[in-house]
């Protein structure tokens, strides 16, 4: 499959090395070739001047905008992306590595033209719910990034990374009720589809079919007996008696385990204390991103050094 790449390189900034970057192209290429890439932005700008030269020998073309002009570089990335599709037709995967709910037309017209759509961006920081549920497949930036040079001395062990998360039944309930919970806090409408992309958001491990069920209106109707939630007009709420938060008890071991420390903490140093896989998580990185999309927790890395504290 031959791959395109568009890049708001201002939405989605990696830190400038070189292997930061080459891990994301190694995400894009799975079962593909790249044909085409080109990254937006003012490339005069401090905070990106030096990756400029690290996408160029990767052969991406470098499209200049000035930061005066910040609507014209998102109007000059769906350009460039409607062109694409029409200048090169062999091209039948694009990725778009932004979370600007601004190239939402610009992922329809690929659709329509059966094209593949990915995104990669911020999930946490800056990810527009109504393009992620556009994609055909979507990624977290940050959990492709590569943190196992900072947890090469923790308890994990090389194997690890190659064993399978797997979510239970009793996760994936949890998980719906949790991401119900949070979108009634966020004033949204937990609506059928868009509590999919929700439990997704927290947790992109969850795929109903991996968990037994042939399509997410089965598991709807499962989900909806052992909870106890309730399902009218195409929205879901809760009654009397569950309506509270929930807190996942990953993320209650996490938060018992940082206790009242209220500084920057290691990710190793907490890694070696939780039993993440119990959890169903291969990498405490995982948990770690997942607690922050919750806002249970702050994460800060300084190029190879990550740490995270509780949200105050």
């Amino acid at each position: 499959m031959n791959v395109g790449i568009l890049w708001d390189i201002e939405n989605v900034t990696p830190p400038s090395r070189t292997n930061y970057i080459q891990l994301v192209l190694d995400i894009v290429s799975q079962n593909g070739r790249i044909s085409y890439a080109m990254a937006f932005g003012d490339w005069n700008k401090g905070s990106i001047k030096n990756i400029a030269y690290e996408l160029s020998i990767n052969n991406f073309e470098l499209i200049h905008i000035p930061k005066a002009e910040k609507d014209s570089s998102d109007m000059s990335l769906v350009a460039h992306g409607v062109e694409l599709i029409f200048q090169y037709p062999h091209i039948e995967r694009f990725v778009l590595i932004s979370g600007d709910g601004h190239f939402k037309p610009l992922l329809l017209s690929q659709k329509k033209y059966g094209k593949e759509t990915w995104v990669i961006c911020d999930v946490k920081n800056n990810a527009s719910e109504d393009l992620l549920r556009m994609a055909d497949k979507y990624f977290d930036y940050r959990e492709i990034i590569n943190l196992d040079e900072t947890l090469e001395n923790s308890n994990e062990g090389e194997n690890e990374e190659n064993k399978e998360e797997k979510m239970t039944k009793e996760q994936a309930f949890e998980l719906f009720t949790e991401s119900i919970g949070i979108m009634i806090k966020e004033n949204k409408i937990p609506s059928h589809g868009s509590v999919k992309i929700m439990m997704k958001l927290l947790n992109n491990q969850f795929d109903e079919k991996k968990i037994g069920y042939s399509s997410w209106n089965l598991f709807v109707v499962d989900a909806i007996e052992k909870t106890g939630i309730i399902y009218q007009n195409n929205i879901f709420s809760f009654n009397n008696n569950n309506n509270k938060e929930i807190i996942p008890e990953a993320f209650k071991e996490l938060l018992d385990v940082i206790g009242k420390n209220d500084g920057w903490i290691l990710f190793t140093k907490i890694a070696q204390k939780i039993n993440y896989q119990k959890y169903g998580y291969n990498r405490f990185k995982k948990l770690a991103l997942d607690a922050e999309k919750r806002g249970y927790i702050e994460i800060k890395n300084n190029d190879l050094d990550w740490s995270l504290r509780k949200n105050i």
